[in-house]
């Protein structure tokens, strides 16, 4: 029992202009009982919490001075906090993770969270052992489950189910991965342009254009995204890759894309130049290589989400989201990893006795730690 209780229905007893009498009468008990839940002598029983609490109209949670919920700032410093629990010692971080997920499981951001950072330090938490990995695989996909069943937040249950996908993905469940998304692609109605309209008719020409570019800067991700995933399944088609890589590069260079988000394009540069390898095309190979190396010589961690010279009016948005302006996975565990495939994958053997790959290869390990 909350050592507070008291103090609780003292004041909430004052707030409703209510006697110790009044309360005694409602409740079936004496005035004397209330004075001493009033001055801590004693505790009301659990089972007078549930009258205690519809008549001053509260909850019992109240009562208890325990919070379901977790406020938008809550959840980020909480992220933020055990995602550096989990780096420090893996098996404490999951602990306390585990730990909060039971204290605020119907807190469904919170829970969402909690799953989104779970999956994204997968690897760290299971040392890559397939049966840790696949236990805990589980026991994300019953966070998103429940998140997915239970949250009335529309875009909170639709990231839950895209999540919840990856996972059945992961685990080669193809057909679960249709059944929760559809099996053809759905329309897009983007929102943002009659949003900014509306804006615009109110003479509000500063939200306007932040809303525009909030919107652009989420296609660009998300574009960059779909490149990675579409040089993925090409196979067998060396000239449409290679017509699909250079457009990427294109793209990436035209918006600037490696100066707010370094990492996508770190991962994107990796899988091209993978790529190139299973066609034996090491010019093209060598040459993403080098942009990969290049980049990550000049980024700064911890990296956090921002704008740039273009995108200078999103600073709000990022900053309301979930977990603020950092990222959902510490970025020094993928770059370190990013650059240990490279260095230590077998795609790029080939390459070893080329003097530009090993000048490329001695130019990203002088920051591996």
């Amino acid at each position: 029992m909350n050592t507070t209780i008291h103090l609780t229905i003292a004041n909430l007893r004052k707030q409703n202009h209510k006697s110790q009498q009044q309360l005694a009468d409602f409740l079936g008990i004496t005035k004397a009982s209330v004075s001493k839940w009033e001055t801590g002598q004693t505790s009301p029983d659990i089972s007078s919490l549930p009258l205690i609490a519809a008549y001053f109209d509260t909850s019992i949670d109240h009562l208890l001075g325990y919070d379901a919920q977790l406020s938008k700032n809550e959840i980020e410093r909480l992220y933020k906090t055990l995602k550096k629990a989990i780096i420090d010692s893996p098996e404490n971080g999951l602990s306390q993770v585990r730990k909060l997920i039971k204290r605020y499981w119907s807190c469904y951001p919170f829970v969402f969270s909690m799953a989104n950072l779970l999956l994204n330090h997968l690897t760290v938490l299971t040392k890559n052992d397939p049966i840790t990995t696949q236990t805990l695989s589980n026991e994300i996909r019953e966070l998103l489950d429940h998140v997915y069943r239970k949250s009335d937040d529309q875009d909170i249950q639709s990231q839950a189910k895209i999540m919840l996908s990856v996972l059945y993905l992961n685990n080669s469940k193809p057909q679960k991965v249709l059944e929760l998304l559809g099996t053809t692609v759905p329309q897009l109605v983007p929102p943002e342009s009659v949003i900014a309209s509306a804006y615009h008719l109110q003479g509000n020409s500063e939200r306007a254009e932040a809303t525009m570019q909030t919107a652009l800067y989420q296609y660009l991700v998300v574009m960059v995204s779909t490149f990675t995933n579409y040089l993925n399944l090409l196979d067998n088609n060396h000239q449409k890759f290679t017509e699909l890589a250079t457009k990427a590069d294109q793209f990436i260079t035209l918006f600037e894309i490696a100066s707010f988000h370094p990492m996508i394009v770190l991962n994107l540069d990796m899988g091209i130049a993978a790529g190139f390898m299973k066609y034996d095309d090491h010019p093209n190979a060598l040459q993403f290589l080098e942009k990969f190396a290049n980049l990550q010589s000049k980024i700064t961690f911890p990296i956090v989400l921002k704008g740039n010279h273009f995108f200078d009016k999103i600073d709000d948005w990022i900053n309301q989201l979930m977990i603020g302006n950092q990222m959902p996975r510490d970025s020094r565990i993928v770059n370190r990893e990013l650059k240990q495939f490279i260095l230590e994958n077998p795609t790029f053997e080939p390459l070893k006795n080329d003097p530009k790959y090993q000048s490329i290869v001695s130019q990203i390990k002088k920051d591996v730690k």
